[in-house]
């Protein structure tokens, strides 16, 4: 009896979750047309799930939900009527399942493992294996050499990505020792494929996964609640992905998508070009001209493909530094199989060139001057956005173009440097610039893991990184309502008297309230409020150590304009050791010391 009571509990929660795992029942697949930025507003405003594509627009909608697109008065069709008919039947005839996948990467792994490593970062909610393959010479070692990574199926309806991805696995691996270029490139780069994102939508045929949300919405860099999670972050696959990305220093990211055909570039959220944009469109245009479609068009996603927040490739970019962007390989969703092999060959060029030119521009490794240890670091390079290098063996990689630029490196328990003109000497070449730090007290921000402001704030720059290193009058606006979340590196501990100090960025003192966790996600203790410059003390916490912490802008005053919110220049240590101690961000156990 008590087993049949917890069952109906579960249907109930089930039946009644929006956006079930599965198509909800009576689901359609409805194409929006617009003409102007306005309407494609009014369509984002009912804050359905949606793609949006230049002058249309796939929504997945209930018929209560249809009535309220009819009201906005735009052009509309049904395309597919009911989308929970494929609730259970599994990927087309043609593509490989689910299985069929895990089978082939343990089958390469198995026969080749002194090139493929298989690792399961994590599970989905029904349990399978979210699975990812390194491909590199000395597999199982840990080389100064660049990152580079796919990720597909992160909607599990679009079945391409995942079937792309294995095929070119597989191909590579077969190659190595026979193709000279592959194998060159096998020897120096470690070559990443996450296979499937969302492995539950894929078996189920579903858009989402089994909590019904869309992972591509929740991603933690100006998350906006767009795909049916209470907050950033909340999926363990969202999570798998972010945990694996932090732990990595990937050059170029790319996640395989479907519905169209075009490279779709930060920044979705804002339609200001990012710091990085001539580089990033460079290499995007280098990926276009590469692979075999006949007018493969790129762009910024905002513009290009129009607004959404918490995107994966926002996230990569924004908060890791990464070049990531969304590749969407066919119009349609779910291509028949006799198309299979033509999109592979389209991509595969491609895919090896972004191999390749993810170990272009600059790299290096940072050490401790008095040690040779490796230092845990942020690489920054004019006003681009940063990379970080490997703490365990110190190398950083970026993609830079032809040119001169200033490098500066900020690391905890370090001199920070500054390094003016570095030559980059081609758009094919690589710089190495390797940097010994001097010792010195100094703990502050070294990651950025979450930021949010309710609404976006399109009037103000939103440089994230701003945040990093000591203050010195550049800062991050929070934003009205808006809230930062950010890793000091190592564990700040409980001292006798004041721990840490929230530096203002502006003469205009601002209302936020600081919190502490021992873990990435949560759960937060308030430390206290503060408002402008403020010191805190940790034991007001009740914890005896925090390495993460949030701000929280105390929602005063407006929510648009320049600088709007607290203005967070820094967060500093007072009194921090100095040698510190770098944790993996996701587990918050294993380090080293530098």
């Amino acid at each position: 009896m008590r087993a049949l009571f917890f069952m109906l509990i579960a249907l109930f929660l089930f039946s009644s979750h929006p956006l079930f795992a599965t198509w909800r029942k009576g689901e359609k697949e409805v194409k929006v047309y617009y003409q102007t930025e306005a309407e494609v507003r009014q369509l984002q405003k009912l804050n359905f799930s949606a793609d949006y594509c230049p002058g249309y627009a796939w929504v997945y909608v209930v018929d209560q939900e249809l009535e309220q697109i009819k009201h906005l008065g735009l052009d509309w069709e049904i395309v597919e009527d009911n989308l929970d008919l494929r609730n259970g039947k599994g990927v087309p005839a043609g593509y490989y399942s689910y299985q069929e996948i895990i089978d082939i990467a343990d089958s390469l792994a198995q026969h080749f493992p002194s090139i493929c490593q298989k690792s399961v970062v994590g599970y989905s909610l029904l349990n399978r294996q979210l699975a990812v393959l390194k491909i590199s010479d000395n597999v199982m070692v840990e080389e100064p050499e660049p990152e580079v990574l796919f990720d597909a199926g992160i909607h599990g309806d679009e079945v391409g990505g995942p079937q792309n991805a294995i095929l070119f696995a597989r191909e590579i691996i077969l190659n190595y020792g026979v193709d000279p270029d592959i194998t060159a490139l096998i020897d120096s780069r470690e070559i990443y494929i996450y296979l499937m994102v969302n492995p539950d939508g894929r078996e189920s045929m579903s858009r989402y996964n089994n909590n019904g949300v869309d992972i591509n919405r929740e991603w933690g860099y100006m998350w906006n609640g767009e795909g049916g999670s209470e907050a950033a972050f909340t999926e363990q696959e969202t999570r798998a992905l972010r945990d694996f990305i932090l732990d990595h220093e990937f050059t170029i990211h790319t996640t395989y998508h479907s519905g169209t055909e075009y490279i779709s570039c930060p920044w979705s959220y804002r339609a200001d070009p990012p710091a990085d944009a001539d580089l990033i469109l460079f290499l995007a245009g280098l990926y276009s001209a590469e692979s075999g479609y006949a007018n493969l068009e790129f762009g910024q996603g905002s513009t290009g493909m129009y607004y959404i927040n918490g995107a994966s490739k926002d996230y990569n970019y924004g908060a890791v530094g990464s070049v990531s962007w969304s590749m969407e390989i066919s119009m349609s969703k779910q291509p028949p199989a006799s198309q299979i092999g033509m999109y592979y060959e389209y991509n595969k060029p491609a895919m090896l060139a972004m191999i390749e030119y993810g170990g272009y521009g600059l790299q290096g490794t940072i050490t401790n001057a008095v040690t040779g240890n490796p230092v845990p670091a942020t690489v920054l390079v004019d006003a681009l956005y940063p990379v970080h290098n490997d703490p365990v063996v110190g190398d950083y990689h970026k993609y830079l173009m032809e040119g001169v630029y200033s490098v500066t490196i900020k690391a905890n328990g370090f001199e920070e440097v500054t390094i003016e003109n570095v030559v980059v000497e081609g758009n094919t070449t690589v710089t190495t610039l390797d940097v010994a730090l001097n010792p010195r007290e100094g703990q502050y921000i070294s990651r950025l893991v979450l930021v949010e402001i309710p609404g976006n704030n399109f009037d103000d720059e939103a440089f994230t990184p701003a945040i990093f290193g000591a203050p010195d009058g550049v800062y991050y606006s929070l934003g009205k309502d808006g809230f930062i979340h950010f890793d000091m590196g190592s564990p700040v501990y409980d001292k006798p008297g004041l721990d840490m100090v929230v530096y203002e960025g502006d003469l205009t003192d601002e209302g936020y309230t600081l919190f502490a966790s021992a873990t990435l996600d949560g759960p937060w203790s308030m430390v206290g409020t503060g408002t402008g410059t403020t010191e805190f003390d940790l034991n007001a916490s009740g914890l005896v150590n925090a390495r993460y912490y949030k701000i929280q802008d105390d929602g005063d005053g407006v929510s648009g304009g320049a600088d709007a919110g607290f203005d967070l220049d820094a967060v500093a240590v007072i009194n921090p050791p100095l040698s510190v101690v770098n944790i993996s961000p996701e587990d918050g156990m294993a380090g080293v010391s530098v």
